[in-house]
């Protein structure tokens, strides 16, 4: 069998730091979640793998140096230090603590051996639950000063009825009569090895060595439920469109009342007409006439917070960019802000009255100018009389 490169599965490269391998795994499992209409659960799970692998410091060392993890070494026969079949010889199992802490990485022989013999489900079944991630949408000025929003998702959560434990109200959790509170069931295979014990996963009680003496009509007694929730949350002022709010322990509860996921919300926000965001400053575009650049002048001009003077020289070119300080975007959590940056460009009237060009005229023989006007035919005719 092809050995997995788990670096190829969540799609990052060999040098990836932690943060990135995060990033990574959270959007492939968003992406396969076999509870999605497009999900995968074999990807999932294979994200899954590469995740808890690549996510301890310790596991990637190993995979980056053998390019398999202990448990898949144990299953092709081979080890670390010694190549294919062994350990390189002494005690096997040297340098990983199994209980102890002797500066390797501990393993739970459940978890090594678990594919071999069946293995038990019940610490993956334990996990925390699944982030999840929905869009948002606010418009450029909620963006700007923040503003709280009413969302409304479906999800896994707990069960109203029984609170999460899968029992009737009014009845008891017992212990579970196929594996009388072990969570396992003791079975014996034969090999050409010989009888070899194992342990399987009670299908009963699911690993929990309790059972519900009545299961929840609600949710069957899994505890969980697939349900709707409206929360209130707080877009901050400066979210800026594609960054993410995290919002801890909203995302899907985990088996029988492990920790919930969180919920992740991705901004989209709504492009304004007015200004185009560069980081924390806002850019803006004013028109101003030939003389009022030529003879300098004040304009109002419009921020975010309202309208301001803003003072024109005499000479400004068009194209000249005037910096306004604190009137950009406020840094998220903070009362600091970037700046208003406005370009001002020199419009050129496209009509002028017979008063304006002959201004003009006059205007450009002193400054020793040529121009060409477009007469018309009569005009021509009337200049020859």
């Amino acid at each position: 069998m092809a050995q997995k490169d788990f670096y190829d599965i969540l799609g990052v490269s060999k040098s990836a730091t932690a943060d990135e391998i995060k990033r990574a795994y959270r959007k492939k499992a968003h992406e396969y979640h076999p509870d999605k209409g497009a999900g995968n659960e074999d990807k999932f799970k294979e994200a899954s793998e590469a995740y808890q692998v690549l996510s301890n410091e310790e596991q990637r060392k190993q995979y980056d140096q053998y390019g398999q993890t202990f448990d898949q070494a144990q299953r092709n026969g081979q080890g670390f230090g010694g190549g294919a079949g062994g350990f390189g010889g002494g005690d096997p199992f040297a340098g990983f603590g199994f209980g102890g802490n002797n500066g390797g990485v501990e393993f739970d022989f459940g978890d090594i051996f678990g594919d071999m013999f069946g293995g038990s489900q019940r610490q993956a079944r334990r996990s925390r639950g699944v982030d999840l991630e929905m869009p948002i949408s606010v418009t450029f000025e909620e963006s700007m000063f923040g503003v709280e929003k009413e969302i409304t998702l479906e999800k896994k959560d707990t069960c109203a009825r029984c609170k999460g434990n899968g029992a009737e109200e009014g009845t008891k959790i017992v212990t579970c009569t196929k594996c009388h509170g072990q969570g396992q069931i003791n079975t014996q295979r034969r090999t050409i090895f010989g009888n070899i014990n194992s342990a399987v996963t009670c299908d009963l009680c699911d690993g929990d060595g309790k059972i519900p003496e009545t299961p929840c009509t609600e949710c069957k007694g899994s505890g969980i439920k697939r349900q709707q929730k409206t929360l209130q949350v707080k877009i901050p002022a400066g979210i800026d469109n594609g960054q993410r709010i995290r919002i801890n322990g909203e995302g899907e509860v985990g088996y029988k009342g492990s920790n919930h996921g969180d919920l992740y919300l991705l901004v989209r926000v709504t492009p304004s007409k007015d200004y185009i965001r560069d980081g924390h400053n806002l850019l803006k575009t004013i028109p101003i006439s030939f003389s009022q650049a030529a003879l300098g002048t004040k304009v109002m001009v419009e921020t975010i917070d309202g309208k301001i003077e803003l003072k024109i020289p005499a000479g400004t070119q068009s194209g000249k960019i005037f910096r306004v300080g604190g009137k950009g975007v406020q840094y998220v959590n903070s009362g600091k802000r970037g700046d208003l940056l406005v370009t001002v460009r020199v419009v050129v009237p496209s009509k002028l009255t017979k008063k304006e060009s002959e201004l003009l005229k006059d205007l450009s023989k002193l400054a020793g100018e040529t121009t060409e006007v477009n007469k018309s035919f009569w005009e021509q005719i009337k200049d020859q009389f």
